[in-house]
């Protein structure tokens, strides 16, 4: 993974702490960072049956009506041109060494949230994620993902935490 490769290194230099959040229940987390070599103590889920975490923090499709039914934000919202430029512009060599192909799979394998039910766990798996960079209580960068892979690029991020 480009993030525990290249990012982890510079950002232990700098003394910055990072923190991951992801969908799904603590053993989709484990399984996760079992497959992707990823560092579990730096992992969190949310297993919330609304997504809590990232409804807190406004990423797309948290959103609920007054009778707590989810608001889906439309096919956009999980990919989009976005989506697609995201994957243009930092290349599809990292994705395919994660995911790999169907003759040949990586080590992560895409895990289901389990919710109480199929639509809540349908509705999880629509909800986009976030980035955000803390020094103390202020926000040094807020990045909410658009799409599908549409996410703030590792320099970015590094450079917002100083670690650049």
């Amino acid at each position: 993974m480009q993030l525990q490769r290249d990012a982890l290194p510079a950002l232990n230099e700098a003394g910055v702490k990072l923190l991951v959040v992801g969908i799904g229940s603590v053993e989709s987390g484990e399984t996760f960072a079992k497959q992707t070599s990823f560092a579990p103590e730096l992992l969190f889920v949310d297993d919330s049956e609304l997504s809590d975490a990232y409804a807190a923090a406004g990423t797309r499709n948290t959103k609920r009506d007054d009778s707590g039914k989810a608001v889906f934000e439309g096919v956009g919202s999980m990919w989009s041109a976005a989506t697609n430029d995201a994957i243009k512009e930092r290349g599809r060599d990292d994705l395919n060494a994660v995911t790999g192909n169907l003759f040949n799979p990586g080590p992560y394998k895409p895990l289901m949230p389990k919710a109480s039910t199929m639509r809540r766990s349908m509705e999880q798996t629509m909800v986009q994620g976030g980035s955000f960079v803390f020094d103390g209580d202020s926000v040094v960068a807020e990045h909410y993902d658009e799409s599908s892979g549409a996410h703030l690029s590792i320099e970015a991020l590094l450079a917002a935490a100083g670690a650049a």
